[in-house]
């Protein structure tokens, strides 16, 4: 137990950012939590002496200001790097702190849909934009079911527009993945002019923040871009797709996380019933 004694939890979260975060496409939001976890007074304590009661104290002083999933990220990451530390970089610990605290409840994900009338204002007020390319990024989103950052990354040497599909680079679960295209995202596509490094969207993820809040504040549409994402998987639902082909296109590969994108309307589900009663 001597170097759990000698090594503090700050020790440890310092290393696992340098060696664990880094090598993460979250490693920016990653780093900067640990930065923030490190400024607590529970990193003083060394791993031999982080027990579960000192952890249930810091769960508890953290839920007075931050919400239940803010704080069950931090308790996750606390597991994880004291976890690292005993199974890859031989720091004895008889058990994982955090292993017997109880996560807060996290509320039920909201139903997040953007009405055709949101969309509308959305792009509409996307054409004032400095960012010319901002009102076919929405579009795209909303035909393709894509990630901002895959989005981002788009190029068009990835795109076969006469077989309508293309290639997404580097995604969030580590590899490229095929998808196909929509005839509105190919219009759309198809209408940004050429680009230096040869993307549809030359931008990163600060400078689209700021010009996409814009676009919220001018359009009175407080949805997330990310909004986007979820009101794709829903339609797709409601045009009859099923969940392999959702699940293909949108880059989802577990039915429990796709079903917190997909939020079928009422008014969808009680024509259902006008069908079946038809046949």
């Amino acid at each position: 137990m001597s170097e759990a004694n000698q090594t503090t939890l700050r020790d440890t979260l310092v290393r696992y950012k340098d060696e664990i975060t880094v090598s993460k496409k979250g490693a920016r939001q990653e780093g900067s939590k640990i930065n923030k976890l490190m400024r607590h007074k529970i990193c003083n304590y060394s791993l031999a002496r982080l027990t579960p009661n000192k952890i249930a104290k810091f769960k508890n002083e953290l839920a007075t200001t931050y919400a239940p999933a803010t704080v069950n990220k931090y308790l996750s990451l606390i597991s994880v790097a004291v976890n690292t530390a005993k199974n890859e970089w031989g720091i004895h610990l008889p058990l994982d702190p955090c292993s017997k605290i109880k996560r807060m409840k996290e509320p039920e994900a909201k139903d997040i849909r953007v009405s055709p009338e949101e969309e509308a204002l959305l792009l509409k007020h996307a054409e004032r934009s400095k960012k010319h390319w901002l009102k076919a990024m929405i579009i795209v989103a909303l035909e393709l079911g894509c990630r901002r950052g895959e989005l981002f990354r788009l190029n068009k040497s990835d795109c076969d527009f006469f077989k309508s599909t293309a290639v997404l680079r580097n995604t969030k679960n580590g590899t490229d993945r095929k998808i196909g295209l929509s005839p509105k995202a190919v219009e759309a596509l198809k209408s940004l002019p050429p680009t230096i490094d040869g993307r549809f969207f030359p931008t990163h993820s600060e400078q689209f923040k700021f010009y996409y809040r814009q676009v919220q504040r001018w359009s009175g549409v407080n949805k997330k871009f990310h909004s986007l994402r979820h009101e794709w998987a829903s339609r797709m639902f409601e045009k009859g797709w099923d969940i392999a082909h959702v699940g293909s296109q949108g880059g989802w590969r577990d039915w429990k996380v796709l079903r917190r994108y997909t939020a079928i309307s009422p008014e969808f589900l009680a024509g259902l019933f006008k069908v079946t009663k038809n046949k």
